[in-house]
């Protein structure tokens, strides 16, 4: 018999007290396009899956090429064996999330059904399981429902365990603090959700234990008698004192711990934050723990072509760490519930979210009477209580023109009152220049709108709502190119919804292009191109045009600039511009580079409080580069994250000569046969120094030169066929240009056509991604593939009609790989092959060793500058005193730096007058790289300041 998930979702828990078995993995799987799988018996533990595939859980069956366009059921299984010693523990199967609808089987008997494939949900096995012998897990997962522009990526798409715990558990824990901030005190609340599987009543005691890392610890001891079959609720409470409150910042995330433990179980654990969120309608003001700030952001769509939307945690971690370097502090963020991973590192690196469920345009769910979106938010808010990242509740997006919106955005939002009464309750609103709107209903007025007049369609919507503080949660243009040349004007887009009071931020849509078969997609590649970095997170030139315009100053300007000295200049923000808060504990760090852009020497300063509208702030750096060579300075304003969240880079020298891969001619299209249509495509290695490159070409010399890119190829445009043209590559920077490399002869072929132009290569377990251009008809795409570098005599061709990306598979962790690519048209066209590629499958690797570029020194601090690692998830940075005959040289201290990307980290409270030694590791799923070799700070001398 089916059972209710809705009764299921009430149990769902920490898993810190319960023993857990991943069932993490390859499993079998098999497409269902008939529907005929279940009547077919395919969930029976007897059924022999004869030609199976498999396919690694987490996962996505669409990131494989043969299912890249599956839209349907997919069938899973699997067997495990369950060790007797079991037996007589309550047994829980977990699944973090299925996309999108699913049903669960367990040695052939159906557990239930989910529907959502972003929230967890789970089942009591405990009579089910065959102990001590082979048990079978068979899920069915659907894929159909699409929401919105986004890609419906299906299966199994988060982690999968087992877990066993006793008769009465802990179920999850709810922390209520509320802060006073005429006192700076705090109350805690903690409730605490038991259940008891047993058959009888059971006494139980425990204690929860509410600590930080400031030295707080609260010890508050419990009794509770849990019903047979039933949960029983317990709450402590607490004050917290003046000295002992740290307010939880976007700059300052502080965090507490709430350690529930019954019996001598494993605590169960989550974080909390002190702060308070206050909407001031009457004097326009969105206010965090009492100060009146104007936050900016960006949407996110989380996933990409090379992971779908299974989040591993080095994709999490390096787009929230690239979302803070853009300057992101409040944003609606994305349309759907994401994993805890994402909302604890949110609470770790301060960005303000509304989490929402994925109600979306004209939506037959946003209807009181249909039970689907209650269920969805009465699931996200218990799960997701605790978050201080979370300020809000958003129960759909763009729902107005729905009949019914009205009374269900109404009641939704009692609902998450009721729930939650201490965070907002939104809704985001695209109708909200008619009244009435839904957007009546909202705490917050979140608004979404496009186009070149955005401060318009705000001042007719305030109009409209005057009693509404608004936040645009979508703003933009419209969407831009996939390359990385593509750009828009940031600054007359911000400016135009700068300076109104009433609207105190905004939120572009998107940080990230995104995969999608959504009408109105510019690109053939299947990718959406609204972001400012690509389906691979590389930036475009819009990422450095809106980082300039959400940076927390107006500016950052560098004059008297000589080979060792400067003077910066700070400007901060106006009062009413966005954004625009109170900076504390920020830095500025300058490093000189030599020619290959390594770090010869810099320094840094401690900035003073910098609030919106004070003067600006004035400042003469230095460095002394000896006898070393100073071919570049970068100036950046860190924050007390270790944020670049400002920066800019002052060249003394030319970049260096790149280095050409290759000259490849031909038509540009298939049946492109007019006169000067065709082109040379040059791919290049990089050259150090190097901002942007451009070909000179000419058929008697180099008259002519293309524009600048920062692909990492250039198209050669409207060339002749038949005829010969000498082409030279230059790197360029603010400089000057590097020597051209040397003059190639390459004749345009009529016959000749060029292959895709290749955007990237990612490594992945057992095979390797390459993301690469798509034109409106392209037909098949062929990949040969070898491990000898040039020798593709007897390699394999990897064949497929998947746009934008392929993947290769069942290739050897470790190795080394050679491959290149080309394009097939109709006729059994093929074009030239492109450049040869090389790549190296990851699965199971250790990261690479970080580049630590230097140390640079104050009396008792250091700025720590490294070159951040690929799919890293956090460093290791040690330390310890040298010149002493009293420290032993071997005794390093350890720091845990949580963070994917970056590139500086700031560490006090050292000796002064004493030399000190660092090094440092990267992390990753597979453990910890080794050390970077040992190097030495150095101290440099003290800087001025004006203001």
């Amino acid at each position: 018999m089916t059972r209710r998930l809705t009764i299921l979702i009430l149990l769902l828990s920490s898993v810190a007290s319960a023993q857990t078995t991943s069932l993490n993995g390859t499993w079998a799987f098999r497409t269902d396009p008939n529907g005929r799988g279940e009547s077919a018996g395919w969930f029976r533990a007897d059924y022999a899956p004869m030609e199976w595939d498999s396919l690694p859980v987490p996962g996505n069956w669409d990131l494989r090429n043969e299912y890249a366009h599956y839209a349907g059921k997919g069938w899973y299984r699997r067997t495990l064996t369950i060790p007797a010693s079991l037996k007589g523990k309550t047994m829980r199967l977990c699944f973090e999330a299925v996309y999108h609808d699913s049903k669960v089987w367990l040695n052939g008997q159906l557990l239930g059904t989910n529907n959502s494939g972003y929230l967890p949900f789970e089942f009591d096995v405990t009579s089910l399981l065959n102990y001590g012998g082979p048990n079978t897990i068979v899920v069915c997962a659907d894929n159909t429902f699409r929401r919105g522009a986004i890609w419906n990526w299906g299966g199994i798409r988060r982690p999968v365990r087992l877990e066993a715990t006793e008769a009465v558990r802990i179920v999850r824990q709810h922390i209520t603090p509320t802060v006073d901030l005429s006192k700076r005190t705090a109350a805690v609340s903690v409730k605490v959700l038991l259940q008891n599987h047993g058959t009888t009543p059971e006494s139980v005691q425990g204690e929860v234990t509410l600590s930080a890392p400031n030295g707080y610890q609260k010890n508050l001891p419990f009794t509770a008698t849990v019903p047979p079959k039933q949960t029983q609720e317990v709450v402590v409470s607490t004050n917290v004192s003046s000295k002992q409150v740290h307010l939880w910042h976007f700059d300052d995330p502080f965090l507490y711990s709430s350690a529930v433990t019954i019996r001598t179980d494993k605590p169960v654990v989550d974080r909390f934050g002190l702060r308070k969120i206050e909407v001031d309608n009457k004097n326009c003001a969105f206010k965090l723990n009492g100060e009146a700030i104007r936050p900016m952001g960006f949407n996110l769509v989380p996933d990409d072509r090379t992971t779908g939307n299974t989040l591993p945690l080095w994709r999490i971690k390096e787009d929230i760490d690239k979302l803070k370097e853009l300057g992101t502090n409040l944003a609606r963020l994305t349309h759907l519930p994401l994993p805890k991973e994402a909302l604890d590192y949110l609470d770790e690196r301060g960005i303000m979210t509304f989490a929402e469920i994925p109600l979306w345009g004209f939506d037959q769910l946003a209807d009181k009477d249909k039970p689907t979106a209650t269920e969805w938010l009465e699931r996200m808010i218990a799960r997701d209580f605790n978050h201080p990242a979370i300020i809000g509740w958003s129960v759909g997006n763009e729902i107005g023109d729905y009949p019914g919106t009205m009374a269900y955005v109404e009641s939704a939002i009692q609902l998450a009152h009721k729930l939650d009464p201490n965070r907002l309750a939104v809704m985001v609103s695209h109708t909200a220049q008619r009244k009435p709107d839904a957007i009546q209903f909202s705490d917050l007025g979140l608004i979404n709108k496009y186009g070149k007049n955005l401060g318009q369609l705000a001042d007719q919507i305030h109009a409209q709502h005057p009693d509404k503080v608004l936040f645009y949660t979508e703003y933009g243009y419209g969407q831009l190119q996939e390359n990385l040349d593509a750009d828009v004007d940031a600054k007359a887009m911000v400016d135009s919804i700068r300076n109104r009071p009433y609207l105190i931020g905004g939120s572009l849509w998107t940080f990230n292009d995104y995969r999608s078969s959504f009408i109105g997609t510019k690109e053939f590649t299947e990718n959406r191109p609204w972001g400012v970095v690509d389906v691979f997170r590389q930036p475009k030139k819009a990422w450095h045009s809106f980082r300039r315009e959400t940076a927390p100053i107006r500016s950052l300007t560098v004059s008297n600039v000589s080979r060792n000295s400067a003077t910066v200049v700070l400007t901060p923000r106006r009062v009413l511009d966005l954004p625009a808060y109170t900076l504390n504990g920020y830095r500025l760090v300058w490093k000189a580079l030599d020619r290959n852009g390594r770090f010869v020497q810099g320094g840094f300063s401690n900035l003073p409080t910098i609030n919106p509208g004070e003067a600006p702030i004035q400042q003469a750096v230095q460095w002394a580069t000896g006898s070393a060579s100073s071919d570049a300075v970068q100036i950046a304003l860190i924050s007390p994250l270790n944020y670049t969240a400002y920066d800019t880079t002052i060249y003394f020298s030319k970049p260096q000569s790149p280095t050409v891969l290759a000259a490849i001619s031909g038509r540009t299209e298939q049946n492109d046969l007019r006169e000067n249509s065709g082109t040379v495509r040059v791919t290049f290695a990089p050259a150090p120094m190097a901002t942007g490159y451009k070909v000179r070409y000419g058929t008697d010399g180099l008259s002519n030169e293309t524009v600048l890119t920062m692909n990492p190829y250039v198209d050669v445009p409207k060339l002749a066929f038949n005829k010969t043209y000498q082409i030279a590559l230059i790197a360029v920077n603010p400089a000057g240009e590097s020597e051209p490399t040397s003059v190639r002869s390459v004749k345009v072929e009529l016959d000749s056509y060029v292959p895709p132009a290749i955007q990237y290569v990612e490594s992945a377990d057992r095979g390797f991604f390459v993301g690469y251009a798509t034109q409106a008809d392209d037909y098949l795409f062929q990949i040969q593939y070898t491990t000898k570098s040039g020798d593709y005599t007897n390699a394999p061709i990897l064949q497929s009609d998947t746009k934008g990306v392929l993947f290769v598979p069942n290739l050897t962790n470790g190795q080394p790989y050679f491959f290149r690519l080309r394009r097939l048209k109709h006729n059994n066209y093929q074009t030239a092959w492109s450049e040869e590629r090389t790549v190296t499958p990851d699965g199971g690797q250790l990261p690479s060793v970080p580049n630590v570029q230097g140390v640079i020194r104050q009396p008792t601090e250091v700025i720590v500058c490294f070159e951040p690692v690929r799919k890293a998830t956090g460093y290791v940075l040690e330390y310890r005193q040298t010149g002493s005959s009293t420290t032993a040289t071997d005794t390093w201290t350890k720091v845990d730096i949580n963070a994917a990307q970056g590139g500086y980290f700031h560490l006090s409270g050292l000796a002064k007058n004493t030399p000190y030694q660092f090094r440092m590791a990267s992390l990753n799923a597979v453990g910890q790289s080794d050390f970077s070799p040992v190097i030495d700070a150095q101290q440099y001398a003290e800087v001025r300041r004006n203001r």
